[in-house]
């Protein structure tokens, strides 16, 4: 938008625009609130440009200093911010197409957190959930903001994969499970109060009016039973309880799962779904995301096997750890914030 003011009959920025804007990360300061410095990078060697902006070498190079427009809308956002922080309005002369990218900026925020832009300089403004909504609202008649409420699932559509729920307060809303697993999971879980935690569309008066992306979190209690439990039903059951010469499951993977799900139950994981091995062995799954993921103990109780596929793109990860190693469930983290990262 500021290119095109400052040129005036251009109708599109060169090629090369948007690929010269480079940040980096320099430094992360701790204290009270996290603070991150990201200066702008300028190449000032022409062939570090090339390699860096993907260009060949009879190419132009487009470094960040032959654009000010980055800088200027940096200035121009903070200004904007300072102002409705100000006055409680949005300029008149605000452009209505960019008033949707303020979204996605600040949605996690909470009432009474905020970003302070500019940290350090001259002039440093806050940004909130205030000036947030204010923004959106002030060219759009909804917006979309932080989602953590209580609903009661109530069926679906197998055919669209959609799910049904209602709130607290009777109305009806519907969403779409991103996998077949978790669209199946809440179909055959219906009547349960569940939190759906993710991203809902709200009116000016805080009417929440669509779920565009959520969760289901289900409680500890209806079809999955704590673990405890659990490990005892899978403990008790006998051989031949798959095939007419399967094992029944080892006292030592039942007592290895039950001291390994002990650690898990202090991540911030839903409880997983249990089950024997043909094998004599025990097995854990989890919905993550878009990922499915599983630990499976051996026999012996000595190792755990991980398994994490991406129902989208068939993206697999797998690891063994050693179970009488100390630090096992630091690689265990590791595994799951890898998948829990989308």
């Amino acid at each position: 938008m500021l290119y095109r003011q400052r040129v005036g009959t251009r109708v599109r920025v060169p090629k090369g625009f948007e690929s010269s804007f480079q940040i980096g990360l320099a430094r992360v300061d701790g204290g009270n609130s996290a603070v991150a410095l990201m200066p702008r990078l300028h190449v000032a060697n022409h062939g570090a440009a090339q390699q860096l902006l993907g260009a060949s070498a009879n190419e132009p190079s487009f470094l960040g200093s032959l654009y000010p427009d980055f800088d200027h809308a940096r200035s121009y956002i903070d200004d904007l911010i300072g102002v409705v922080g100000q006055t409680g309005r949005v300029p008149g002369d605000f452009p209505f197409e960019l008033a949707g990218f303020f979204n996605s900026f600040g949605q996690g925020l909470r009432d009474d957190e905020f970003v302070e832009m500019g940290y350090g300089g001259a002039k440093p403004v806050r940004y909130d959930t205030f000036i947030r909504k204010k923004i959106v609202l002030s060219r759009e008649t909804t917006y979309e903001n932080a989602l953590d409420e209580q609903f009661v699932l109530h069926g679906g559509e197998v055919g669209a994969g959609v799910i049904h729920v209602r709130d607290v307060n009777g109305a009806k809303y519907d969403f779409q499970p991103p996998t077949e697993f978790e669209f199946k999971k809440a179909y055959d879980r219906a009547r349960e109060a569940v939190r759906l935690v993710g991203t809902g569309l709200y009116d000016s008066n805080e009417r929440l009016r669509r779920l565009v992306s959520v969760n289901v979190i289900y409680s500890d209690g209806g079809p999955s039973q704590p673990f405890d439990a659990r490990l005892d039903e899978i403990g008790a059951t006998p051989s031949g309880w798959y095939n007419d010469g399967n094992p029944a499951p080892s006292a030592e993977a039942v007592n290895s799962m039950r001291i390994f799900l002990s650690a898990v139950a202090l991540q911030p994981l839903p409880s997983p779904y249990l089950y024997p091995l043909p094998d004599g062995g025990v097995a854990a799954e989890w919905s993550v995301g878009l990922w499915e993921a599983s630990a499976e103990v051996s026999v012996d109780g000595l190792s755990l096997s991980l398994n994490a596929v991406n129902s989208v793109t068939m993206e697999e990860l797998n690891n063994l750890l050693d179970l009488k190693h100390t630090e096992f469930m630091t690689d265990f983290v590791a595994f799951i914030n890898t998948v829990s990262a989308d």
